[in-house]
């Protein structure tokens, strides 16, 4: 298998077209503006510069989503019915499948599909000549998918790799994970703001410490190391803001068990960038618990802030921190870091390193060329 790798193309002045416009469709996201995850992020971050780079691009976005616009900083933004809320889990396969066969009418230049879970079911419909994919995480390893799911998880990765003309992976580790597979990819990752300050005034809504706590964002799901996170701020006795839905039973079960501990915050889910930027920037130390992705658009936004990272010990975290911050492999190793941070000069400069590393690796002009010159072999 061939992999292309973190390579730095010259970034393009988005003003002119680096070859001949074309017309892009992105599916596969809740759509933008961004109000769930990383996917979202990033289709809401790189297709307006595609756009300044002269190509018409449409991002498919769910009928329920909070903002129906229909464009987007020059982007067209296309609301397909998504029955989720009515059926659950079989609602996002009809959902694809409805913005596959819309995309399909409208005959695109280039299929970006973001993620296979759902959509590869449907991949005979995918045009293959034009379509690239980003396969995202190893999916079928998250503890939340076991039995059947993983089963049919790691068949739905086999398609997706095999119906796509171009792959994406999104951190080297899964670039290697793929090899596997005999076939091509391109190494494109995430990408993240760097930010200094932000609005303090945005963070006064909430009733929340304003000084001296720990911080978590992310979803509430096992294979994210949740219940290690909060075990070790009770232990340790350090005061934790974790932000994220904890509606779900797993959320509820932690919830309950960690009730009675007032040093744990759950402010419940946060989108306000002004708020989950200034919680990154004065708290002590960030905790990432991810283990089953790749490059993760959490962990990539809290070094954009200088935040000091304590990360989960694998190899997609310690390959996008590139020996900033700390890793840890359980609660107890969790718990010694918090009771033992590093000074404030330590984290000043790992501050300005962290930074240094987005601005290098991770920005979106960068990323948005990488997926461009991508696209330019397979159109």
């Amino acid at each position: 298998m061939k992999c292309l790798g973190f390579f730095r193309s010259s970034t393009i002045p988005f003003k002119n077209p680096t070859f001949s416009p074309v017309k892009i469709a992105v599916l596969g996201s809740r759509g933008i503006p961004n109000r769930y995850g990383g996917f979202e992020e990033m289709a809401e971050r790189v297709a307006p510069l595609w756009v300044r780079a002269g190509h018409e691009v449409v991002v498919y976005a769910t009928s329920d989503h909070p903002e129906k616009v229909e464009f987007h900083e020059g982007v067209r933004v296309k609301h397909i019915f998504n029955p989720e809320h009515t059926i659950g889990l079989a609602g996002q396969f009809i959902y694809d499948y409805l913005c596959i066969l819309d995309a399909r009418k409208e005959d695109f230049d280039i299929y970006l599909q973001l993620g296979y879970t759902t959509s590869a079911i449907w991949s005979f419909l995918w045009p293959k000549s034009k379509t690239a994919i980003n396969m995202d995480g190893i999916e079928h390893r998250r503890a939340k998918y076991r039995g059947v799911l993983s089963v049919f998880l790691r068949w739905s990765e086999r398609i997706g790799v095999r119906r796509s003309k171009l792959l994406v992976a999104d951190n080297p580790m899964i670039a290697e994970y793929l090899t596997k597979y005999s076939t091509s990819c391109t190494t494109i990752a995430y990408g993240a703001e760097v930010v200094e300050q932000s609005d303090a005034s945005a963070l006064k809504k909430m009733n929340l410490p304003h000084t001296d706590y720990v911080l978590h964002i992310g979803r509430i799901q096992p294979d994210n190391h949740i219940k290690e996170i909060l075990e070790a701020a009770k232990q340790s006795g350090k005061v934790l803001i974790t932000i994220g839905d904890y509606t779900n039973r797993y959320g509820r079960q932690l919830q309950k068990r960690f009730k009675d501990c007032s040093s744990i915050y759950f402010p419940g889910t946060v989108y306000d960038k002004n708020i989950l930027n200034e919680l990154r920037l004065n708290c002590d130390a960030y905790l990432h618990g991810h283990s089953a992705g790749g490059t993760n658009p959490a962990l990539l936004e809290a070094m954009g802030c200088g935040a000091f990272i304590l990360a989960h010990n694998n190899p997609f975290n310690a390959s996008t921190l590139g020996g900033l911050g700390a890793l840890w492999s359980d609660h107890n190793e969790l718990s010694d870091l918090l009771r033992n941070l590093p000074n404030q000069e330590f984290k000043s400069k790992q501050r300005e390193l962290s930074r240094n590393r987005i601005r290098a690796s991770f920005n979106w002009e960068d990323i948005a060329t990488q997926y461009l010159d991508a696209f330019n072999k397979i159109k």
